[in-house]
């Protein structure tokens, strides 16, 4: 009788934490445990979605070299310190937040003041230290949605002075180790069990950390199911007037774009997808509403459309 494969029954967390996990998965076929490991450990270090500090406003400060009277610490260090504090943000891709404090001591990340839908991870990091009675600390973040790292050469001004770019660590992922280990099944010894630990900031717990990873590696390989042996050709055909027309009065929840993205483009007071195009990609990224994510998805929901940003509807070009 032919073998059959096997597939893991016992999947459990042996230890978790909001900030730790070991997990565990057996059996495996023998070679399995270092390809599921793998491919695991690669997702949850490059693609799992988490908040970062990408711009600092202090009011009275132009550029990251400066000194501050009054204040402990200089512009760089309190950079520093600022990439330590870690949100958690839902329903929105980019928040604005406020932090006003006067008065001789430290100050504390708990001192920004936050929206309902912002929740912060991390309030006992020291953001700086006040040490003139009468000096008041006045600064703005930007806080954005985002995947892996970008450093501020990559990132787009904001279109306002006054603010300093940051470089953002979306990754709520530190660390990722794992082991493989021989496990028994029935008579045979030789079949993997596959042990790993994951590190993150508390942001997101390792089983959050974990369910997303799995969900990205099963999105691209269902992908694979279907091979075609043509090679997929796009005909662009002219819109007519008529639809096109119609489909600029459309209101923007037609859109095929999150929930986030259709929340930040409201913000802004657009209402159907005419008044959307009119803007140019530029345009948007200047708003403190709409963030890297969603420009990608309202561009890539308007060419599904026939539709782009930046639109001349005069010249229909």
């Amino acid at each position: 009788m032919l073998r059959q494969l096997i597939y893991p029954n016992k999947i459990f967390w042996e230890e978790i934490s909001p900030t730790y996990g070991r997990l565990v998965i057996e059996p495996l076929e023998r070679g399995f445990g270092i390809t599921v490991g793998n491919s695991l450990r690669r997702v949850l270090l490059s693609s799992i979605e988490g908040c970062a500090i990408t711009g600092v406003k202090i009011y009275g400060v132009y550029h990251e070299f400066s000194a501050l009277d009054g204040v402990q610490e200089d512009v760089l260090e309190i950079l520093a310190n600022l990439k330590e504090v870690k949100f958690r943000m839902t329903n929105s891709d980019v928040e604005v937040l406020y932090l006003k404090k006067k008065g001789e001591g430290p100050v504390y990340a708990k001192d920004f003041s936050l929206p309902p839908n912002v929740e912060l991870i991390t309030p006992e990091v020291k953001v700086a230290t006040i040490t003139d009675p009468n000096v008041e600390l006045n600064m703005e973040v930007r806080v954005e949605r985002g995947v892996g790292y970008v450093p501020t050469e990559e990132m787009e001004s904001f279109g306002e002075v006054g603010w300093i770019l940051v470089d953002g660590d979306f990754n709520p992922v530190k660390h990722v180790a794992y082991r493989v280990e021989k496990t028994r099944v029935e008579k045979r010894s030789d079949y993997d069990r596959l042990i790993m630990e994951i590190y993150t900031d508390g942001s997101k717990s390792p089983e959050e950390a974990v369910k997303e990873a799995v969900a990205i590696l099963i999105r691209n390989f269902s992908l694979l199911e279907n091979i075609s042996y043509e090679i997929p050709r796009v005909i662009e055909e002219p819109i007519p007037t008529d639809e096109f027309i119609e489909k600029l009065a459309l209101p923007i929840e037609e859109l095929d774009i999150s929930q986030r993205a259709l929340n930040s483009i409201k913000r802004m007071g657009i209402t159907t997808i005419g008044d959307l195009v009119k803007l140019t990609e530029e345009e948007l990224k200047s708003t403190k509403n709409v963030g890297r994510k969603a420009i990608n998805e309202i561009k890539e929901a308007l060419k599904q459309m026939g539709l782009h940003l930046g639109m001349d509807l005069t010249g229909r070009r």
